[in-house]
């Protein structure tokens, strides 16, 4: 069924959202205010989703993406829209899940934080191909096996993109494959972060790296260290399945935030947006009011917890992934910071053992997109802290958990900041306190 459709706002998701007698047409491609003509390819009750076949009327707001591949990729899907644009949707997407799910009027979001719009990624998670017998990375279409191929990426740091290129030519010239998913072999993916002049390099793959290789990666300006890890499973999620093995060089990447030095492992989490990461750090430990006992859970390498030592006499960090862990107690250690305790544990187990010991001035959370589950809203109402620091790179699930805290917790600021330039995600930090 092909219909012209007026799109009126995004969805979540980046897509444009129209109407037909009241139900939601969801299609990628189109951009608030605009016109287009559709096809409509799933048709369910509650909604229908529709392909673009032609723009009848363009957005002012619509440019011409700077990347070739923005369309096939997917992975930049507001790379066609003005940077002013792309934040008053943000903010109308963080608006209108605020409200349906939680109630909470406009007037308690502030204003966006935003930063650089372009070259800003510290990190790449990139498949390999070959293309015409090159050895090649780039990403899969969403929702299919579907290889795209990219040169370059805009949104990457400049010398990430250059260390990524030199490696390239490296395991070309040394005749490396792509991996085979019926023979288990060749290089899968390349895991590459770039963050205080220093790369940390990590294939997936269940193949050995040659000695000439690890020494002509090794000889690349700013590398730091060399890594493999094993994962042979189909569609897998979670790219860091197997052991991560040390090739050479350092077997954490090092780097400063304000006073502190930190650690990194090739499997530990950082924001992917170094200076944005900071400008939202140095917020959150603004709102933490002087407390004697805070709890950080998801808490990665620490960073806040870390941050926020002069401001808290007792801290306990929890954290589920072993190496980060390790991350953060070195780096306490080397810091000379005494004072935090760190708990490898699920979140809400790790929360009721921190609050038998002492009561929780302060709790500072950080979730996956999934947002707080069950059992950790439970244990955070249970437990009762006086403060809560929410960040939530989710909309969605942000504001179906403070529908939940809300009845217990005065919402007193919701503060946006923009770490994703040319997607739709969005992060927010909430300060909650108890009533």
């Amino acid at each position: 069924m092909v219909m012209r459709i007026e799109f009126k706002k995004m969805g979540i998701n980046g897509e444009g959202i129209g109407y037909i007698n009241h139900t939601p047409i969801f299609c990628d491609g189109v951009l608030p205010n605009e016109i287009a003509e559709v096809r409509i390819i799933e048709d369910k009750k509650k909604y229908k989703k529709a392909e673009l076949i032609k723009l009848i009327k363009h957005t002012k707001d619509r440019i011409k993406p700077i990347c070739p591949h923005m369309k096939d990729c997917g992975a930049c899907k507001l790379m066609h829209l003005k940077p002013h644009a792309q934040t008053k949707a943000k903010i109308d997407i963080l608006r209108e899940a605020l409200y349906k799910y939680a109630h909470i009027p406009s007037n308690k979001i502030g204003k966006m934080h935003n930063g650089e719009d372009l070259y800003y990624r510290n990190q790449c998670k990139l498949p390999f191909a070959e293309v015409n017998g090159k050895l090649v990375n780039g990403m899969y279409k969403a929702g299919s096996n579907h290889f795209v191929q990219i040169d370059t990426c805009f949104v990457h740091e400049k010398r990430l993109e250059e260390i990524r290129k030199e490696i390239l030519m490296i395991l070309n010239k040394h005749h490396y494959h792509a991996y085979n998913q019926k023979t288990k072999d060749g290089l899968r993916y390349i895991v590459l972060r770039y963050l205080n002049h220093k790369a940390q390099c990590t294939f997936i793959t269940k193949d050995t790296i040659k000695k000439e290789t690890i020494d002509a990666i090794m000889a690349i300006k700013d590398m730091d260290g060399l890594f493999t890890s094993i994962n042979t499973e189909k569609d897998s999620v979670d790219i860091f399945k197997g052991t991560v093995k040390c090739l050479a060089g350092n077997p954490t990447l090092s780097f400063p935030i304000e006073d502190i030095e930190f650690s990194l492992s090739p499997r530990a989490f950082f924001q992917l947006n170094t200076k944005q990461a900071l400008a939202l750090y140095k917020m959150a430990i603004q709102k933490i009011d002087p407390s004697f006992n805070m709890v950080e859970a998801y808490a990665g390498i620490a960073a806040m917890s870390m941050l926020a030592k002069d401001k808290v006499k007792h801290i306990t960090a929890i954290e589920s992934i072993e190496e980060a862990v390790e991350n953060a107690t070195q780096s306490a250690k080397a810091n000379h910071i005494k004072h935090i305790d760190f708990l490898c544990a699920d979140a809400s187990i790790g929360l009721y053992k921190a609050a038998r010991k002492e009561y929780i001035d302060t709790l500072l959370v950080d979730p996956p997109r999934s947002g707080l589950d069950d059992k950790m809203l439970e244990a955070i109402l249970t437990t009762a802290p006086h403060t809560m620091i929410y960040i939530s790179c989710n909309p969605s699930t942000l504001a179906k958990n403070l529908a939940i805290l809300k009845k217990d917790y005065h919402i007193i600021s919701i503060i946006p900041f923009d770490l994703f330039p040319q997607t739709p995600h969005i992060e927010t930090l909430v300060k909650l306190v108890r009533k």
